[in-house]
């Protein structure tokens, strides 16, 4: 049987404490905690800087989770007959067009969601069965099998400093290996709703210089995820229908 180990950078560790550290739910799992109050570096670095870390022969599963994602089951005894030639995480998303143009986001899978201080609870996304195919996982928590990530040398994109990096990291395996994403339904709560910033759209630039035909979107974030404003949705509309032209 695989071990688990739970990989998570962490800035705030009074949330780690609540939401991973201590958290009885998380018990067989291996904690590997990258202490980013110093360094501030960017996420994926972190991970690339783990990926390199670990032994050729390992047999694990990784389960990179934000510092403010919350276990409210077992994890371990999940994970332990999962497919290891996919990617899997509790929500993601899919998009689809309509009229040739049209562009619609729809979440797959679901997790809670509240603010820091716990007020605003609330259930994101729409309930999946385990296997659910999706295009992008949101970057609160993905999970990869040790021997995929070694075989296929999987990387996070070091230019997604915060933004991103698991959506991107979907899209590259996808395009390098026809590696699937896949929703592992689990009872979760992320501490945190999103916030879209100036950052973000720097990096969706980039993201989007990397796959030019493809559109995308992150999940928890109103603004990105299931029901985006008016305005968004056509502008990745005109995107898509001008990169459909190339």
């Amino acid at each position: 049987m695989s071990k688990v180990c739970c990989i998570s950078v962490v800035r705030d560790f009074a949330m780690y404490e609540r939401c991973v550290k201590s958290n009885p739910l998380l018990a067989g799992c291996g904690l590997c905690t990258i202490d980013n109050r110093g360094r501030n570096d960017g996420v994926p670095a972190c991970y690339n800087r783990f990926l390199d870390s670990r032994s050729e022969d390992e047999d694990a599963w990784y389960v990179f989770c934000h510092e403010d994602f919350q276990m409210m089951e077992p994890l371990a005894p999940r994970l332990e007959k999962l497919d290891t030639e996919a990617l899997w995480g509790p929500i993601g998303a899919v998009t689809r067009v309509r009229f040739g143009v049209y562009h619609q986001w729809r979440l797959v899978g679901s997790v809670e969601e509240c603010r820091k201080d716990g007020t605003g609870l609330r259930r994101v996304g729409e309930a999946a069965e385990e296997g659910a195919v999706v295009e992008t996982f949101d970057c609160q928590c993905l999970i990869a099998h040790s021997s995929l990530v070694r075989r296929h040398a999987l990387r996070f994109d070091e230019a997604l400093t915060f933004d991103l990096y698991a959506e991107e990291f979907c899209m590259a395996a996808k395009e390098k290996a026809e590696i699937a994403s896949r929703i592992l339904p689990l009872a979760a709560r992320h501490w945190s709703g999103g916030s879209v910033q100036e950052r973000y759209y720097a990096q969706e630039a980039h993201v989007n210089a990397k796959y030019p035909k493809s559109c995308y979107t992150g999940t928890s974030s109103l603004m990105l995820g299931g029901n985006p404003p008016f305005f968004r949705r056509v502008t990745v509309a005109l995107k898509r229908l001008l990169r459909s032209g190339n």
